[in-house]
């Protein structure tokens, strides 16, 4: 992967014909800092101007972020508290460099303290010049210099000196004359990984290898100088172009190539390189064809050809470090193909709203919305690890165990369970109950479509009425007591919508023991059904039909079911949500029990 953004990074410093030191600097952003002010120089004068920054041309004041409590690269800074920044980014640069006089040339460090020695002797002028010109700006400013009609960038002694800097951080720890873990030749210097990625520290004993002996840290990671600039410039890329928002986590897309003719290589990287253009302009296609709520990209690279892959990068910041939290690697076009195939056939298998717009576009976040927080009242999301590993078995074609997933299922279906239960006969509950398991119900469908569902040891008994159903929504319906205790949802929830018509309140629900019901109690919920039917007037023939269907299966698996109490209750479950399928069989679309497919 790491091999992969070097190339990416090559190819983009090859198109755009970029620079070695237009790598090492950073853009600042417009938006954010509209107003630069630089303290113009010019022979033994000085004066300060304010100009409008222009993020494209932003790279001319030679900007490079320094330590939080140090001076950059460069005199160039951006100000927070106007003292602060003055004093320990602006001056204390130049300090720096004078201490350091013996690193550097004495031409170079001559020329530094004479300018050095104008600031310093205006010192108090200068700040309260700028002090009066910020405070009748509003937004963020970037101080800076421009020495004899020339900015930063354009000065080869500024220039000399940043350079010398950044490869001197660069390379603190470092080694002659060996092979670097990147393109894998041998170079004269080689460094201890490179500062486009904080994956690992070397103040810390456990991550050095070599005896913990930093001087031995570069092993770990040794990357050349060529191979740290095309990382550079591969990862700014990837900041600028391949971020993207994944349901409260951030990925990137990094393209990998394998083979193939060279103009197709540049397409691709022409599409990656104008994503957000291209998803402005088919924003619509774009929302109903996509895998999560935000627009995304991967619906356009499924037309792609098998030369190149993907790896999805999921990174969490911590202040100034960065943390891996997943790596789906070598996913190819295909793969992309057959998941929005598998995604377009979930959406096919549940009825149309009013209009032609599919019941709800299926997207991962029918997935996290069952895999974000473990209690309502944490704060932040503690189930981030489990969606993550989802989403890779999605990519990857890893098998998805159903027993884990109902443990989730039914966890977020329980709570809005108990709330019908404590307040009878509200709507928004119930309604609520119905999208929670139709989500679970989908993502079903989705894995079991991807082949990645494994629901365990198998004991397939047909139905006799209701097979066509079981094959269309029940890839989780596996065993005889399984297709009981759906068919039993079925019949409960016509039993609740009874009680609902007829006393406008569902007091059976209480009998659900909210979803947490054993098998004994499954057992045990047919004849009581049965009996509250009766005294309805309800038990009509169909549903004699019903129940009879159910009580053979419960009959052909036996006792001693190797379910959880998860799975029994989410098979259940789906049975209730699908109870218009089951009414539609016994009575006909036109049924008065048919009371409307969606609600």
């Amino acid at each position: 992967m790491i091999s992969a953004i070097q190339e990416l990074g090559k190819r983009v410093l090859k198109q755009e014909s970029k620079e070695p030191l237009d790598v090492l600097i950073e853009s600042i952003s417009e938006t954010n800092y509209p107003h630069v002010f630089l303290v113009v120089i010019e022979k033994n004068n000085w004066k300060v101007e304010m100009e409008e920054c222009q993020e494209g041309e932003s790279y001319k004041y030679l900007y490079r972020r320094g330590a939080s409590n140090g001076p950059n690269f460069s005199p160039t800074a951006l100000v927070t508290d106007l003292a602060k920044t003055f004093d320990k980014k602006f001056m204390a640069w130049f300090e720096k460099m004078i201490k350091q006089k013996a690193n550097f040339s004495e031409p170079n460090i001559s020329y530094i303290r004479d300018i050095y020695t104008i600031l310093h002797e205006n010192r108090d002028e200068i700040y309260e010049t700028l002090k009066t010109k910020i405070n009748e700006t509003t937004g963020g400013c970037v101080l800076t210099l421009k020495i004899n009609g020339h900015y930063l960038k354009e000065d080869p002694t500024f220039v000399s000196l940043f350079v010398h800097l950044i490869q001197e951080k660069d390379s603190e720890v470092s080694a002659n004359d060996q092979v670097c873990s990147v393109c894998g030749h041998r170079k004269a210097l080689v460094m201890a990984g490179s500062p486009a990625f904080k994956f690992y520290t070397n103040d810390k004993p456990g991550f050095i290898s070599g005896a913990f002996d930093k001087e031995l840290a570069w092993r770990n990671h040794p990357v050349c100088m060529d191979c740290n600039l095309c990382l550079q410039e591969g990862k700014r890329f990837l900041e600028n172009r391949l971020k993207f928002r994944f349901y409260g986590l951030e990925y990137y897309l990094i393209p990998e190539f394998l083979f193939g003719e060279q103009n197709t290589r540049e397409e691709v990287i022409e599409i990656l390189r104008s994503g957000n253009k291209y998803k402005t302009l088919h924003s619509q296609q774009q929302i109903e064809n996509s895998l999560a709520d935000e627009e995304d990209i991967l619906d356009v690279l499924q037309e792609a050809d098998d030369d190149v892959l993907f790896h999805l990068l999921f990174l969490r910041k911590i202040q100034s470090a960065e943390r891996i939290l997943m790596v789906v690697e070598d996913v190819i076009p295909s793969r992309l193909r057959k998941i929005f195939e598998a995604k377009e056939q979930v959406e096919k298998r549940f009825p149309l709203q009013k209009g032609s717009t599919p019941y709800r576009r299926y997207h991962f976040g029918r997935i996290r919305a069952f895999f974000n927080k473990s209690d309502d009242n944490k704060r932040q999301s503690d189930l981030d690890k489990y969606f993550l590993e989802i989403t890779s078995a999605v990519f990857r074609g890893q098998s998805i165990d159903i027993r884990f997933l109902t443990r989730f299922f039914m966890q977020e279906i329980r709570k809005h369970v108990a709330g019908t239960s404590e307040r009878e006969g509200e709507e928004a509950d119930t309604d609520k109950i119905f999208h929670v398991v139709r989500d679970a119900l989908m993502n079903v469908l989705f894995f079991a479509e991807l082949k990645i569902l494994k629901t365990g040891e198998e004991n397939l008994v047909p139905s006799k009425l209701f097979e066509d159903i079981f094959e269309l929504y029940g890839p989780h319906l596996d065993r005889p007591e399984k297709k009981a205790l759906f068919l039993l949802g079925a019949l409960t929830q016509m039993l609740l919508k009874k009680q609902q018509n007829e006393r406008n309140s569902q007091p059976f629900l209480k009998q659900l023991k909210g979803l947490k019901m054993k098998e004994k109690d499954f057992l045990g919920l047919l004849p009581k059904v049965q009996d509250k039917l009766q005294q309805y007037n309800a038990l009509d023939p169909k549903k004699k039909v019903l129940a009879e269907e159910i009580s053979d299966f419960f009959l052909r698996a036996g006792t001693g079911w190797k379910l959880s109490v998860d799975e029994m209750n989410f098979c259940f479950v789906s049975g209730m949500n699908l109870v218009h399928h089951i009414e539609n069989i016994l009575y006909g679309n036109k049924h008065e029990n048919n009371e409307g497919e969606e609600k």
